[in-house]
């Protein structure tokens, strides 16, 4: 089980980058979404010993998850460009919510504890947020459905683990995500070529490091830890994210903040220590 924390927290520590190199990167969130899948998948396939492809009854899990990382991460990396790191941020981390209400429709009840725990690290990012008069309406609306779709995402990662091996899963749920994402960028007509090397060297760190460190590790937890737990944790990316921002991009934080940092780590602290 001690295992299973220290690549929690590591999972957690490479997410946390992820706003960062959005934001430097500068492109169109699903333009972005598209080309850190597709460096993903190469990666995949580079390390994957064998690919097996999923059968017919199999290959609902990953098409639908798939689709729901694509959306999450097109909707979430665009609206950081209408909102501030930290607020953005901070309301895409309510995935967690949304994981615990969609787990209990497959008979995973989180407990009261767990529940109680995620509701203070919830309130401990809404305060870190803080009040940005510089974040717009597009931008709430984008990190909300970001949040929507990242709980069907984390909640099918826990529940497909006997359906599916984890390599296929990643794999196809990975490959599905570049395609939809792909889909949006042409539907709405987003160049996909013609960026900058800069953008260019961020679209691969966000696939090296929140992609394979995090979203795959996070992926690798959910099969051997309950939902709450794993994504509560994931709540720590607001805190992250809002330091990171901060050093990299300027984005400073008020003296409120740290004490709220504290708060989201405490709730995390509650709904991780319940873990059975």
């Amino acid at each position: 089980m001690i295992k299973h924390y220290a690549l929690l927290s590591l999972a957690v520590l490479s997410v946390s980058s992820a706003s960062i190199f959005v934001v430097l990167a500068n492109a169109p969130g699903s333009v972005t979404a598209f080309w850190r899948l597709f460096f993903s998948v190469l990666i995949l396939l580079a390390f994957t010993r064998s690919i097996r492809t999923p059968k017919r009854s199999e290959v609902v899990y990953p098409i639908v998850a798939g689709t729901a990382l694509a959306i999450h991460f097109s909707s979430w990396m665009q609206s950081l460009f209408y909102a501030s790191v930290a607020v953005s941020t901070t309301i895409v981390c309510t995935h967690a919510i949304f994981s615990a209400v969609f787990s209990s429709f497959f008979g995973e009840r989180p407990k009261l504890s767990q529940v109680i725990g995620v509701v203070i690290a919830i309130v401990g990012v809404y305060f870190l947020s803080g009040a940005d008069p510089s974040s717009k309406p597009e931008g709430i609306i984008l990190a909300l459905v970001g949040a929507l779709a990242g709980g069907v995402y984390f909640t099918l990662g826990r529940f497909s683990r006997s359906k599916i091996d984890f390599e296929s899963y990643v794999l196809f749920t990975y490959a599905t995500a570049a395609l939809v994402s792909f889909a949006i960028s042409y539907l709405i007509k987003l160049p996909l070529f013609g960026y900058p090397l800069k953008t260019w060297i961020f679209f691969v760190l966000l696939a090296a490091i929140p992609m394979m460190l995090g979203h795959t590790l996070i992926n690798y937890l959910l099969r051997r830890m309950k939902v709450v737990p794993v994504t509560a944790s994931i709540i720590g990316e607001a805190v992250g994210a809002a330091f990171l921002a901060w050093i990299v991009l300027g984005q400073a934080l008020d003296a409120k903040a740290y004490l709220s940092m504290i708060l989201v780590l405490f709730g995390i602290g509650i709904a991780v220590r319940t873990q059975e």
